[in-house]
């Protein structure tokens, strides 16, 4: 089978031929991407998307000049249309050149992303990379799902990174070049042994080809296996996710439903839910064994363990959070109100619901009380609460509801979350979750029955 035929079977498996879409195609006028940017050419009309390619002179080389000029004769001569830009010198650091190079090139990326618009930006990553990228992982240590290496597929920005090329070889790529007359320029950067995955490319896996010739290949094979492991492993994590995560903005999970897991499932519960709420974000093994031992304690029923960019594990008795409070606090809606209808559940948050009920419901629910109203409170409201709010006490006395909020050390950034129940005439029967008021015997009233379950 041709090369060209197994590329066109590949951009079919992924969707990646559809002449209604726009595609991106990053070149670096070295033979990978050369190559790739020919074979998305030699598609047929009908499966070949609207093609564009982008270019970023990173001016690192002596040639960079030379090869942006070549580009743009080649794109004219070939009627495709070419975006370029440049990464100034003044923005270039001294050490990590290699990490701020690629930080550029895909902020670039993910901004043609949008303004062209397209759907998707192609890069020419092939398999002797693939192996390179598992074996740098392997090396520099981290998550166990980064072994797999590059997927076909990950997004950005708007749209997505595609690698058609991942299935072939370096020396299949040039092989093509040659036989075709692509032209190319070769980058003299991959010859110096200056970053470290030139180091893997001209030391390790060479001296590793030596041991065994096909040590590519395995490496590819061994990633294949692991992400076929891991995508059964996370279906079955989400399923047990859905019985421990009862809310998801922000996620607030059951902490003894995760406690009652198999000790070595927790440390696995706990990644994948940070991985599913905040894909950026790396969780070390320190940061795992430091939430699962503070969700374990019984001297700290409160306790935060803090991650980077703002988010933090929080524990408050028997729930906890994954979540960044300052961000969520400035997206929630600081109001918000609600009728209660007679006989119906309705939602309340944090996986709760309410019921107000003119029979008795039963006492089996975590909350339940019974409150003689008269037909002028009602219809009863959910609402957030106000600096004036007051709950009535035995004694008949009045606690403001900020300050029965502090004694139940409900968190600052959660009290304007903690929904009050109050009567039409907005005198408060409860801070929900929290304290109910106490109210005395009066005529001309009638028995309803309040329940709060947990769903």
């Amino acid at each position: 089978m041709s090369l060209e035929t197994e590329f066109r079977r590949n951009c079919r498996r992924y969707g990646w031929n559809d002449p209604q879409q726009r595609g991106l195609v990053a070149v670096s006028t070295g033979v990978d991407s050369m190559v790739l940017l020919a074979l998305f050419c030699q598609l047929p009309v009908a499966e070949r998307p609207q093609l564009t390619v982008v270019h970023v002179n990173h001016q690192l080389r002596e040639q960079s000049k030379i090869e942006a000029a070549f580009l743009k004769r080649w794109c004219r001569d070939h009627q495709l249309p070419l975006v370029t830009t440049v990464w100034p010198r003044d923005q270039q650091p001294d050490h990590g050149t290699e990490a701020a190079a690629r930080k550029f090139r895909y902020d670039f990326f993910a901004r043609q992303l949008k303004e062209q618009p397209a759907d998707w930006v192609a890069t020419a990553h092939q398999a002797d990379e693939q192996a390179e990228t598992i074996l740098l992982k392997l090396i520099r240590g981290g998550q166990l799902s980064q072994l797999t290496g590059m997927a076909p597929q990950r997004p950005l920005g708007r749209g997505r990174v595609i690698h058609p090329l991942l299935p072939f070889t370096k020396q299949a790529l040039r092989a093509y070049a040659v036989a075709h007359q692509i032209p190319w320029y070769e980058d003299a950067t991959n010859q110096e042994l200056i970053a470290s995955r030139n180091r893997v490319r001209h030391e390790l896996l060479p001296a590793l080809r030596r041991e065994n010739p096909q040590v590519d290949q395995h490496l590819r094979d061994y990633a294949r296996q692991l992400q076929a492991t891991l995508t059964v492993a996370d279906q079955a994590l989400d399923d047990r996710l859905t019985q421990i995560v009862s809310q998801r903005d922000p996620v607030t999970g059951d902490v003894q439903r995760l406690l009652a897991r198999p000790a070595a499932e927790q440390q696995l519960l706990l990644a994948r839910l940070i991985k599913q709420t905040a894909p950026a974000m790396t969780a070390s093994a320190s940061h795992l064994t430091a939430c699962l031992r503070l969700l374990k304690s019984r001297e700290h029923p409160t306790g935060t363990v803090a991650f980077g960019q703002g988010w933090q594990l929080t524990k408050r008795y028997g729930r906890f959070r994954f979540w960044q409070p300052k961000i969520f606090v400035e997206k929630s809606v600081e109001h918000f109100s609600f009728m209660v209808d007679l006989n119906q559940w309705r939602p309340v948050g944090n996986g709760w619901q309410l019921g107000l009920f003119s029979t008795d419901t039963g006492t089996e629910y975590s909350e339940h009380e019974t409150i003689a109203l008269t037909a002028a409170q009602l219809p009863l409201v959910v609402r957030s609460p106000r600096a004036t709010d007051r709950l009535r006490l035995a004694d008949g006395h009045h606690q403001a509801v900020r300050r029965v909020l502090i004694n139940a050390k409900v968190p600052r950034e959660q009290r304007a979350q903690t929904p009050v129940l109050v009567t039409a005439q907005d005198d408060v029967l409860a801070v929900l979750g929290v304290k109910w008021s106490v109210w005395p015997p009066r005529s001309h009233t009638k028995n309803y029955h309040i329940v709060l379950k947990y769903e």
